[in-house]
C-alpha cells in the first residue's frame, strides 16, 4: 500500500504512462517486486530529468486503484513503512550539492 504521507520536498514530475506488452512490463518492473511475486505495474522516476514513467501491462489493463497507486509514487508517496522515496530524494539532493551545475 502507498502511505498517506508525501515525502517532504518531492518535486513535481512530468508523468508519462506506458501500456506495453505484459512481458515488457514484467521485464522492466520485476526488479521492484518482492521475491517470488509478479509485478502488476511500476513507476520509475528520474529526479534529475524531472520525469516519472509508469509502466502497465497492455495485455492485462490495470484497475483504477492500481493506476492511482502508481501515480501517487510519482507524487512522492511511498509504501506504508518504507523510506524508498525519501532515500532517493536525499541521495539526489546530496549528489546535486556535491556536483553543482555551472
Amino acid at each position: 500500500m502507498v502511505g498517506h504521507e508525501k515525502t517532504d520536498g518531492w518535486p513535481q514530475l512530468k508523468v508519462t504512462e506506458h501500456y506495453v506488452p505484459n512481458k515488457d512490463m514484467r521485464d522492466r518492473c520485476g526488479k521492484y517486486a518482492a521475491f517470488g511475486s509478479a509485478p502488476m505495474a511500476c513507476a520509475e522516476f528520474d529526479l534529475g530529468a524531472g520525469t516519472c514513467d509508469i509502466w502497465y501491462s497492455a495485455d492485462f489493463p490495470p484497475a483504477a486503484t492500481m493506476i492511482e497507486h502508481e501515480r501517487e509514487h510519482c507524487q512522492g508517496y511511498d509504501h506504508a513503512g518504507a523510506t524508498t522515496m525519501k532515500d532517493a530524494l536525499r541521495a539526489f539532493q546530496t549528489s546535486q550539492a556535491n556536483h553543482p551545475k555551472l
